[in-house]
C-alpha cells in the first residue's frame, strides 16, 4: 500500500490541435482536472532565486510568522535567524543614535547628559529610551536578517530606508515644533501612519511593523541621514 502511495500516474487526454481536456494525478500531491486551457501544472515552489540559488525578496504577497520567525514562501520555509535583543551593556553600533538621544534628553532637562546617566534620568525619558533601543533592535534584526537569507535583502531594507526618509522628513524639518523632544516624538509618531510601498519587503505580511518603522528612525541616524534630533540644519 505505501509504494502505491508513493507511485504517481499522470493521464493527459487531449483534443488535437485543442487544449488538454484530463489530467490525473494520483499519490502525496493528487491533482484532478478538466477542460483547462493553456494547462500548467506546478508541484514545486516557483521561488524566484539568483544565480547562487538564493532566493530574491518575493514580488507578491506572502506570510511572515513572528513567533516562529518563518517567512512562507510558495512551498519554501525561510527561516530568520535569532531575534536580536538589548543587552545591558551598549554596543559600538548603537553609539550613533543614543548620544542623538542624550541630546535630546540634554535640551529637555537643560543638563549634559551621556550614555552613562541613563539610569538617573526622570521615568519618563528612560522609559522613552528603552523603547527607542527596543525599536532599533527590532529593526537592525530585520535589516541583518533579510540580508542574510535574501540575495536582494541590503538591497530592499535600502529603498525602505529611503522609503521611510522622505515619509518622515517633512515633519523633522518643521519649525513649528517648540521643542527637540517634540521633534523626536513627532518623528516617531509620523513614521507609524507613513505607508511604506516602495520596498518588496513590504509584500512580506507581519514582517515591519509600527516598532521596526520607529527604529528604522535611529538606523537613518546611524546612517547619518538624519545629522542630529537637535541641530537639524547641521
Amino acid at each position: 500500500m505505501g509504494n502505491e502511495l508513493m507511485q504517481q500516474q499522470t493521464e493527459v487526454s487531449t483534443s488535437p490541435g485543442v487544449h488538454s481536456n484530463q489530467v490525473n494525478q494520483y499519490g502525496e500531491k493528487s491533482v484532478y482536472a478538466e477542460n483547462i486551457e493553456n494547462f500548467h501544472l506546478h508541484t514545486e515552489s516557483e521561488v524566484e532565486k539568483d544565480e547562487n540559488g538564493q532566493p530574491l525578496v518575493p514580488l507578491t504577497p506572502t506570510r511572515y510568522n513572528s513567533s516562529t520567525r518563518v517567512i512562507y514562501l510558495g512551498n519554501e520555509e525561510i527561516r530568520l535567524p535569532v531575534q536580536l535583543t538589548p543587552q545591558s551593556v551598549i554596543s559600538p553600533h548603537e553609539l550613533p543614535y543614543i548620544n542623538a538621544l542624550c541630546e535630546v534628553y540634554a535640551e529637555r532637562l537643560k543638563r549634559a547628559v551621556s550614555p552613562a546617566d541613563v539610569e538617573s534620568l526622570p521615568t519618563a525619558l528612560r522609559r522613552n529610551y528603552t523603547e527607542q533601543r527596543k525599536a532599533y533592535y527590532s529593526a537592525e534584526s530585520i535589516q541583518r536578517s533579510v540580508r542574510e537569507v535574501f540575495a536582494d535583502g541590503q538591497e530592499q531594507f535600502e529603498v525602505l530606508k529611503d522609503d521611510a526618509y522622505d515619509g518622515i522628513s517633512t515633519t523633522y524639518y518643521d519649525d513649528r515644533l517648540t521643542s527637540v523632544y517634540d521633534r523626536l516624538l513627532a518623528v516617531l509618531n509620523q513614521i507609524t501612519s507613513t505607508t511604506l510601498t516602495k520596498s518588496a519587503l513590504m509584500n512580506i505580511s507581519g514582517l515591519i511593523g509600527n516598532l521596526e518603522k520607529k527604529g528604522v528612525c535611529h538606523i537613518l541616524v546611524n546612517d547619518d541621514r538624519i545629522k542630529s534630533w537637535v541641530n537639524i540644519d547641521e
